[in-house]
């Protein structure tokens, strides 16, 4: 259920991105996408870490992100990669953090990798950056391996306090803090609504594609 309601606020987004750019109410339910798929990677390390086929999940974010790299770069207009290597980083931080290593090797490479994150984005953006890699860490450590409403809180407060440091210069992103209450309301009914694993992966690159062609070749 939440992974569908990612996968429509993602496609709303871009309908808006590629068509309506005037109509701004569109890019604000839109925001919505990424702190819900935040989560949904969250969730998808934390099963995938739990039935051994964690190696089988990075092989997928990583094909998924070669294969969206130019539908992507032409829908954004720039020189940049898509949200595949946000979602990369998100994993290599859980999986540091989660391994046997001891507390302070642990903490020294996780900060490494934000380091290399923060380091590389102003060289080459990549889609959110840190702002998207602590969103899915956060969300793994607040709303995957806890449930209470009091973690559930306190990841608004952090999602809200990324929007305020990083993000501030688009107060269109304000709204992604409201994804935090769909996630809440929603997690209860999440196995009711669910897709093949399949159509979460390449609707990302088929969508951007099908949404570029419409625009550039048949309304052209």
């Amino acid at each position: 259920m939440i992974k569908l309601l990612a996968l429509l606020t993602m496609l709303l987004d871009h309908i808006g991105l590629i068509f309506f750019q005037d109509i701004r109410w569109i890019r604000y339910i839109g925001r919505l996408a990424m702190p819900l798929y935040g989560y949904c990677i969250a969730r998808g390390f934390y099963y995938s870490k739990e039935h051994g086929s964690l190696k089988r999940y990075v092989s997928n974010l990583i094909a998924l992100t070669v294969v969206s790299e130019v539908p992507y770069c032409i829908m954004e207009q720039r020189t940049a990669i898509d949200i595949g290597l946000t979602w990369l980083l998100a994993v290599a931080v859980l999986h540091v953090m989660e391994s046997g290593m001891d507390k302070p090797k642990r903490y020294m490479i996780s900060g490494a990798i934000l380091l290399f994150a923060a380091v590389i984005y102003h060289f080459v953006r990549f889609d959110f950056g840190i702002y998207g890699v602590m969103t899915a860490v956060s969300m793994y450590y607040l709303m995957v391996r806890k449930e209470d409403p009091y973690s559930m809180f306190l990841a608004l407060v952090i999602l809200w306090a990324f929007y305020v440091l990083v993000m501030r210069q688009s107060f269109e992103q304000f709204f992604a803090v409201f994804a935090i209450i769909f996630i809440a309301i929603l997690k209860p009914f999440d196995k009711k609504v669910q897709l093949p694993k399949k159509i979460y992966y390449w609707f990302y690159p088929v969508h951007m594609t099908i949404l570029l062609i419409i625009g550039r070749v048949i309304l052209k």
